[in-house]
């Protein structure tokens, strides 16, 4: 599947800075690993080297500032013929992401393909990034509900804990040991309104999941480190651990919480 690929990478120039904040693409091509649509999510270069091992052709991680920027891989999965391809844009705050077929009359390869888009979108570190997904691709995302949650943050100059479970559902797509986890998350607290909505990538081997780095969104006050998710996934149950990753910021504040979940989809 990945030979004579006509993928191709983008100057490195792009790769370092995107233009009026608008994203851009540094790999597409229509041959790929997964042959099932997928979409890794990449923070960190602990999770860009995870995603190097499903698209050839990508920028060094040396060359991206995660601090300011996502890189983002939409795959198709296999498709009988040539035309197709992967669209990511940025709409309205939303990553877009849709698979386009060829028109009725275009002339194409008749040949298995697998196109992809990797492209990489200006964001701060520590801003959720929503997700919005058509077609095949929503089509294979499993969802879970929620059954239970408990979620609490403490820190801060006045030592403050609070504690507040949680409510919502948890998107799934997997290929080969490669998970993303399509977070819709409030949190019960009759203070103040809190959602982790965030799309994060890691591994998942013999049913137990490890992502790097989540955002905890407004499951937490500011400022705050990231989240290291870690949990299990077997019989249509999901069961997650949030842990907050080491931090140098003095007075800050940490959350950390956890999740049973059953497949509803």
């Amino acid at each position: 599947m990945n030979k004579n690929v006509s993928d191709k990478k983008m100057p490195d120039e792009t790769v370092l800075k995107s233009d009026n904040g608008e994203l851009k693409i540094i790999a597409e091509g229509s041959y790929s690993k997964p042959e099932k649509p997928f979409i890794f999510v990449a923070r960190s270069p602990e999770t860009y080297a995870q995603l190097q091992n499903l698209a050839e052709n990508l920028p060094l991680a040396t060359e991206i500032d995660f601090g300011k920027a996502t890189v983002v891989a939409a795959f198709a999965g296999t498709k009988n013929t040539g035309g197709y391809s992967v669209k990511i844009k940025k709409t309205a705050g939303k990553i877009v992401i849709d698979v386009a077929a060829p028109p009725k009359d275009a002339m194409t390869t008749q040949a298995l393909t697998t196109p992809f888009q990797v492209v990489l979108i200006p964001i701060e570190e520590g801003n959720t990034l929503p997700l919005d997904v058509s077609g095949t691709l929503a089509t294979a995302i499993e969802t879970y509900k929620i059954t239970s949650g408990e979620f609490e943050y403490s820190g801060g100059f006045a030592g403050i804990q609070k504690k507040f479970e949680a409510e919502g559902t948890i998107g799934i797509l997997s290929y080969s040991d490669y998970i993303t986890l399509v977070f819709n998350l409030s949190g019960k607290d009759a203070e103040k309104a809190r959602k982790l909505i965030e799309t994060a990538s890691g591994v998942i081997k013999d049913g137990k999941i490890e992502v790097a780095r989540l955002d905890a969104g407004s499951f937490s006050e500011n400022p705050k480190p990231p989240l290291k998710v870690l949990g299990t996934m077997e019989n249509d149950k999901l069961s997650l651990i949030f842990e907050p990753l080491p931090t140098m910021v003095a007075d800050g504040f940490q959350a950390r919480g956890k999740i049973e979940a059953a497949r509803v989809k």
